[in-house]
């Protein structure tokens, strides 16, 4: 694909531009899958005197079409092997029909059909899809449901974590350097207190007050190189049942930042209150009563009605909430911004916390919003867990994950798009979330690809609190 002009310095002004459309003949092409004619086109607008915006938007499609057939690896065959290996029964038939359903997500590629890179996963994950083909779907949690019991009975509960995060550079494509680089750190928040670096040499990590929290790192490499750290926190949970009972005398979680106007307004590209999210809004909402039954109407909705599915790089979807709640299907983040948009649409403060969560076996990204009820005050939601609760008929997790989150997460993000501290020179691997770490050589224009470098989290400690050690 050609490339005439590299990536502006200024990195989320640069995403921000998804708020505009493509010219049409560069939009025919790439719906079309034509995206080496799409990238020479671009090339050639970028010839022209154009406005500033377009400019900065074009650029950023020439990164998007260089990134979107990467997230489609497989062809029909392909697809068929990989499938088989957890569904052995799925023919050709059973294939198509899954794909007309919307369970497989596809695109073309110059004319030919490419299955998304995790499009299994969404089916293996799906309880739905492995009842339908026989395999075991379990409707307890042995990790989760004990806890969830606890704070019903005890309300509250208090764990001790230790987390260790690293980004490790590629032997195969190392380029002697510096290195710039950002680990997510927990930030202090609802949930979170007593953070304490226990390892690793950052240059700085971000202050308290920043939207996204990061352990900032850079090192001269003559061979390839390692950052790692190693933290702990305490995270606390209180349980809230706010659709049975009333408010508590003070707010659960008096340490969490009051409202503010942000709380409530569209944002960048992504939370946007258009025609079709309004109109879904005030559908749902219809006669409720309380903003709880309200916020309750739209967990519910995304809960029962959004099929769960890994979707492609957020930089390569044009509006996340709406994409979600048009396909009906989304993975974590789309469903957290969805239920933030309705919340704000309707007036109820919404916003996001996101990074890591611990399913008793390992660590992974993991996104869920936070929304604001008058004498709860902030509580939490979290519409990906509440879902897979729902499909596997487990009416105490789908319960529980409105109002409340268990306490094995780290959030490391309270704002959807936030910059990092400092900023990157060169266009983040994930522009919208700050998870699982990201890295850039000083000097080059490029940003680095992700098999320049590998990033892994995983748990060292979790240790439930008792007595007088509990929050």
């Amino acid at each position: 694909m050609s490339t005439v002009s590299r990536l502006p310095s200024t990195r989320q002004p640069l995403v921000a531009t998804l708020s505009m459309p493509l010219p049409d003949l560069i939009r025919r092409l790439k719906y079309a899958g034509m995206y080496q004619e799409a990238g020479d086109a671009i090339a050639l607008w970028l010839k022209k005197d154009l406005p500033e915006m377009l400019r900065r938007r074009l650029l950023l499609e020439q990164e998007r079409l260089r990134r979107l057939p990467l997230d489609y690896p497989y062809d029909r065959a392909g697809a068929l092997e990989r499938i088989r290996k957890t569904f052995p029964t799925v023919d050709s038939d059973a294939f198509d029909r899954l794909e007309k359903e919307g369970k497989i997500d596809y695109l073309f590629v110059d004319g030919v059909k490419r299955y998304h890179v995790r499009f299994a996963a969404t089916m293996e994950k799906d309880s739905l899809i492995r009842k339908a083909f026989g395999l075991p779907v379990q409707t307890e949690n042995p990790f989760l449901d004990p806890m969830i019991r606890t704070l019903r009975s005890e309300g509250s509960l208090s764990v001790r974590i230790t987390l260790k995060s690293a980004l490790s550079l590629n032997p195969d494509t190392f380029v002697p350097g510096t290195y710039r680089a950002w680990l997510p750190f927990p930030t202090p928040c609802a949930q979170q207190s007593d953070i304490v670096l226990e390892a690793g040499n950052p240059v700085s990590v971000s202050p308290a007050s920043a939207p996204s929290c990061s352990a900032y790192f850079e090192a001269d490499f003559r061979e390839p190189g390692r950052f790692e750290t190693v933290y702990s926190y305490t995270s606390t949970i209180r349980y809230a049942d706010p659709l049975h009972a009333p408010a508590p005398a003070q707010v659960l979680y008096p340490q969490e930042a009051p409202v503010c106007d942000a709380d409530l307004q569209e944002d960048h590209v992504h939370i946007r209150f258009t025609p079709y999210l309004c109109a879904l809004a005030a559908d749902l909402t219809e006669g409720a009563a309380s903003d709880a039954e309200k916020a309750w109407r739209i967990y519910e909705f995304i809960t029962t009605k959004v099929h769960y599915s890994f979707v492609r790089d957020y930089l390569l979807l044009d509006d996340l909430a709406e994409y979600c709640a048009l396909n009906l299907r989304g993975d974590c983040g789309l469903q957290a911004i969805l239920f933030i948009t309705l919340c704000r649409i309707c007036s109820i403060p919404a916003r996001w916390q996101s990074g890591l969560e611990y399913s008793g076996t390992s660590v992974g990204n993991h996104d869920w919003a936070q929304f604001y009820l008058p004498g709860w005050g902030w509580l939490f939601a979290d519409c990906s867990y509440g879902g897979s609760a729902f499909r596997a008929g487990s009416a105490l997790r789908h319960a529980f994950y409105f109002g409340n989150l268990d306490p094995a997460r780290m959030a490391a993000n309270r704002c959807f798009m936030a910059d990092l501290t400092p900023d990157m020179q060169t266009l983040r691997r994930d522009p919208y979330d700050s998870q699982s770490g990201e890295m850039e050589r000083v000097g080059s224009t490029e940003p680095l690809q992700p098999s320049d470098y590998t990033r892994d989290a995983e748990l060292v400690q979790f240790t439930v609190l008792a007595g007088e050690k509990a929050q």
